[in-house]
């Protein structure tokens, strides 16, 4: 490539210990599906404090599940990556190409329990909407371009929630008996809340939370 590494996808590009034969990432069974799992070419260090005094790697949040429906999103993290390699004027993918795949690997059915299950993803779609990485004829090396893409951005543990708060102000009118009797509250004032909410799927920690303020 002439140049690092940017995912961990392109582990794909390498020769095996069989002759020309290059590492799977889209077949199934994959006999090397497990090293998207293993490797990483980022580090996501938690930084130094008072509590931990030395940068730790942490689980990220944000990053999009591989078993996400939205395939609009899973296409546009395909769109752009590199297609071909062409020294310093690679070919990309475009962003057709990307949006069909992406509604494609969406309508899938059988969940993806690891980034290892990418390989199976890929090896067991069906090639419609096209065009698309995934027609028939596409070489092997293009087709990939779906693991370089989502190898590195994606991942099958993590619940990503919007959780849309209304928070309203007021008094309960003279004479009101229980706190059940919603008619007689009389509101005052009113804030919108987006919480977004990032929970591992297999421990139940909350890894990361953001609240949004939505002002109307």
């Amino acid at each position: 490539m002439n140049r690092p590494f940017r995912s961990v996808g392109e582990i794909g590009y390498a020769f095996r210990d069989q002759p020309f034969r290059t590492v799977s990432f889209s077949s199934n069974p994959s006999p090397d599906g497990a090293l998207l799992d293993l490797f990483s070419v980022n580090d996501y260090p938690r930084p130094a404090s008072t509590v931990s005094p030395t940068p730790t790697s942490t689980p990220r949040a944000g990053v999009i599940n591989l078993n996400s429906r939205q395939g609009g999103a899973i296409g546009a993290m395909i769109a752009g990556t590199t297609r071909v390699e062409n020294g310093l004027t690679p070919s990309l993918v475009a962003a057709t190409d990307a949006i069909n795949t992406g509604t494609i690997l969406a309508s899938l059915t059988a969940p993806v329990i690891s980034k290892a299950g990418l390989a199976t993803l890929i090896a067991n779609a069906t090639p419609s909407p096209s065009p698309s990485l995934l027609d028939p004829g596409v070489p092997k090396t293009e087709r990939e371009a779906i693991a370089r893409a989502l190898g590195e951005a994606g991942q099958a543990r993590t619940w990503n929630l919007l959780i849309d708060v209304i928070a309203q102000s007021g008094k309960y009118a003279p004479g009101t008996t229980s706190v059940t009797q919603a008619n007689k509250f009389v509101v005052d004032g009113e804030q919108r809340y987006w919480v977004h909410v990032a929970i591992d799927r297999f421990t139940g920690q909350v890894i990361e939370k953001q609240i949004e303020v939505v002002n109307e």
